[in-house]
């Protein structure tokens, strides 16, 4: 059995992806992630990278992008996405999403207004 769809997600389910690990997303959002902005593994793992000025650790950049990793689990006869992890990707792992940039500071509070 294939598994089903995943996402589109719209910027708040990101945001609440990120909120439950710790991270905080741009306050005036992200874009509409669909289907393609995914990496698939098979059948069972996925994810989504995001940029690393879009979300903050308190007030902290991270250097590089997040990766948000779902894995399909089959659950008797209904297959089903879950949420497995968001971290701040290594070094050595290769992502279409940027990291911080040397200019950018590394504390950077989201401005009062939720302006980008």
């Amino acid at each position: 059995m294939a598994p089903p769809p995943l996402g589109p997600f719209s910027s708040d389910d990101i945001a609440g992806f990120l909120e439950e690990h710790g991270y905080t997303a741009n306050p005036a959002g992200f874009i509409q992630h669909y289907r393609h902005n995914f990496t698939f593994e098979g059948d069972s793992l996925a994810w989504l990278d995001i940029n690393a000025i879009a979300v903050r650790k308190g007030e902290v950049v991270p250097d590089r992008p997040l990766r948000i990793t779902f894995r399909c689990e089959y659950n008797g006869a209904f297959p089903q996405w879950k949420l497995t992890s968001v971290e701040e990707l290594s070094a050595d792992v290769a992502s279409k999403a940027l990291d911080r940039e040397q200019d950018f500071p590394k504390i950077s509070p989201w401005p009062k207004d939720g302006a980008k």
